[in-house]
């Protein structure tokens, strides 16, 4: 882990296993990543190794450690790994608790549900970075740019000319990320507003054609009517010809749309802030995040 260290503002992290079941490996693997990028304080439950089924828990265990992360004295609280499940907490979370929190959620993949959800339902932030505990080899850049992000440090991120689908510009609040996680919220109190956003899309390890189907699913759900731009990461052991089907389906749609960016289940992993202003310059190839909450 020979990550370039720089200055962070935060001291204070938690750990939670929101999803998936999580091993000691994966707990030492996180607690050692932190400490790399220099957090002082390392907290987690005694019972985040808990089993069941296929989670890291009964799901109220889930949820009452995800509010205890709110309540803590912690600044920053980390998803150790994703996997499935989240979803099952989002009734049983104190959504007044965490707008009161000032505190800031990190993860991705099944995470995207709680980021998502925790963004429209309160003034908590949230970013979709790594899994810190993911049996995984976690580039620099991931982890520069998660810290930045963690600073509030704005970017912007150059636009290779073939990776523009769809020309022109685009702004606003973007939100998203993973694909099978937006559609699992559809039909639900927790279901994703996408109207006059920036939508980022990513996916892993499903058939080109479910991902396929699941983007016509969002489609008759209206999440495509309002959006302003879309920003397509890495659609990962999806298939060789994911891209087939990801043309196909976008190519009626008239808004600026940018493909294979740096984002989701492949390194580096740029780090993005659900709920913060995102600009697409597809005409000037590059598009940006403005941290300002």
């Amino acid at each position: 882990m020979n990550y370039i260290t720089k200055n962070l503002l935060y001291e204070k992290a938690f750990l939670i296993a929101p999803s998936g079941f999580i091993n000691k490996n994966n707990l030492i693997l996180a607690e050692k990543r932190l400490k790399v990028i220099k957090f002082q304080k390392i907290y987690y439950r005694k019972d985040i190794l808990s089993h069941y089924l296929e989670y890291a828990g009964y799901y109220k265990r889930r949820a009452e450690e995800i509010n205890e992360a709110y309540s803590s004295s912690a600044d920053v609280i980390f998803a150790v790994i994703g996997g499935m499940g989240a979803i099952h907490t989002l009734p049983f979370l104190d959504y007044e608790l965490i707008n009161n929190s000032n505190k800031t959620l990190v993860g991705s993949s099944d995470v995207t549900i709680l980021l998502n959800t925790i963004h429209q339902r309160t003034n908590a932030r949230c970013i979709h970075g790594p899994n810190i505990g993911k049996n995984i080899s976690l580039s620099k850049k991931s982890m520069i740019s998660l810290i930045n992000v963690l600073n509030k440090k704005s970017f912007i991120v150059n636009i290779n000319e073939k990776d523009i689908f769809k020309f022109g510009n685009a702004e606003g609040i973007i939100v998203g990320g993973n694909l099978e996680l937006l559609g699992r919220s559809l039909g639900t109190e927790f279901e994703i507003n996408t109207d006059n956003k920036i939508l980022f899309l990513e996916e892993y390890d499903m058939k080109s054609w479910r991902v396929f189907d699941i983007l016509w699913q969002l489609k008759l759900a209206g999440k495509f009517d309002k959006v302003k731009g879309i920003i397509l990461g890495y659609f990962t052991k999806c298939g060789n010809d994911i891209s087939k089907y990801l043309i196909e389906f976008f190519k009626e749609f008239s808004y600026p749309l940018i493909i294979n960016q740096p984002i989701g289940h492949s390194e580096p992993n740029l780090a993005i802030p659900v709920g913060e202003y995102c600009l697409i310059n597809a005409q000037d190839k590059y598009w940006k995040i403005e941290c300002k909450k």
